[in-house]
């Protein structure tokens, strides 16, 4: 049991909206801006950035590229190429996506900021860009229908994307029947969070769609459990790390346990390559089960995943008695970055 029930209990409670923020999007009305150029870029880290994944996932579904930055600035091609750039951040006082802003503005780029408010809205409402403000009080991690469905939005009307309204109400529908305050995907982690034990949380996704899933499994895990974990994808996976659960001999098979995100519009080589990939390392590392994904739309089909994920960290979270609010490692981080900003010398001290 955990040591703060109340705690879970909050975070519980903000992850059963998911549906209830992508409803939100769906309805969403953008005010018109002029007639976008260049690639879209997405700048945005966290579980503000992982918005941008989504969207890279959903438009290559439809045969389209965007493109995302998880960085400081803007990336090396930026000034010759022009893109449209969106920076997203929830609190709007993120270092990196505020660095992003500042250099698309300072290149004349046309600008889209996605925020609850912070610097980041007051500096774009000041220079006239468009703003999206998203509400606010909840935990960025726990806030990405918010982010997501206006990105969405916004890509659209950039031209990137399809209109996403039909698939964010099905997302909406699929996130409430999974982890919605009724849900019925809650027995499911229960037993997943449980068959994984005090193990490594390992996540197998697949190109093109269920590795951005599998990012968000592995950093739910971290963040909401306290535990370690890594993600992979298919079939890139097979010709490196299956190798590697040889040695420490017998170690991965204790201490480390796999859950698979499957989808039914897989490609047939990387189906086959999970189940030979399973069979030849069973007996290295512990398979813990398979999540496959509901729903019609890349978008459905990828929030089915989300909401599941959500629920299993939480569970791993209840049965380790871990704070899945607190982050005090990374509050802590960006305490000794502002100190070590204002105490910087001037020059190098080391080699």
């Amino acid at each position: 049991m955990t040591k703060s029930p109340s705690r879970l209990a909050e975070m519980r409670f903000q992850m059963t909206a998911l549906g209830a923020q992508l409803r939100w999007g769906a309805n969403l009305q953008l005010e018109s801006v002029r007639k976008r150029e260049g690639e879209l870029l997405v700048c945005g880290m966290g579980g503000s950035g992982i918005s941008g994944d989504f969207l890279q996932a959903v438009a290559a579904a439809e045969g389209r590229r965007t493109t995302v930055h998880k960085h400081y600035g803007l990336p090396g091609w930026a000034p010759s190429l022009r893109p449209s750039v969106v920076v997203v951040s929830y609190s709007g006082n993120t270092a990196e996506t505020l660095s992003s802003w500042e250099e698309a503005r300072k290149l004349g780029l046309q600008v889209t900021a996605i925020t609850s408010g912070g610097e980041l809205a007051e500096m774009a409402a000041l220079a006239g860009d468009q703003l999206v403000v998203i509400p606010g009080g909840y935990q960025p991690r726990s806030a990405l229908g918010f982010g997501l469905s206006a990105l969405l939005r916004v890509a659209a009307q950039a031209g990137a994307i399809s209109d996403p309204q039909p698939s964010l109400e099905e997302a909406a529908h699929l996130a409430d029947n999974l982890s919605g305050p009724k849900g019925e995907g809650i027995g499911f982690a229960s037993e997943l969070a449980s068959a994984m034990g005090g193990r490594m949380v390992g996540v197998y996704g697949s190109v093109p769609l269920t590795q951005v899933a599998a990012y968000r499994w592995k950093t739910q895990t971290n963040e909401n459990a306290k535990r370690s974990a890594f993600w992979s994808v298919l079939p890139e996976t097979t010709h490196n790390e299956i190798v590697g659960w040889d040695l420490p001999q017998g170690l991965a098979r204790r201490r480390v346990g796999i859950v698979a995100l499957r989808d039914r519009d897989e490609h047939p080589g990387v189906s086959r390559r999970f189940e030979v990939l399973e069979k030849l390392t069973a007996d290295r590392v512990t398979w813990v089960g398979e999540v496959w994904t509901q729903g019609f739309s890349p978008l459905g089909r990828l929030i089915s995943l989300v909401a599941m994920g959500d629920l299993f960290s939480l569970e791993l979270a209840r049965n380790c008695g871990a704070d899945p609010m607190a982050v005090d490692l990374i509050d802590r981080l960006k305490e000794e970055m502002d100190t070590s900003a204002d105490s910087a010398p001037e020059e190098p001290s080391g080699f």
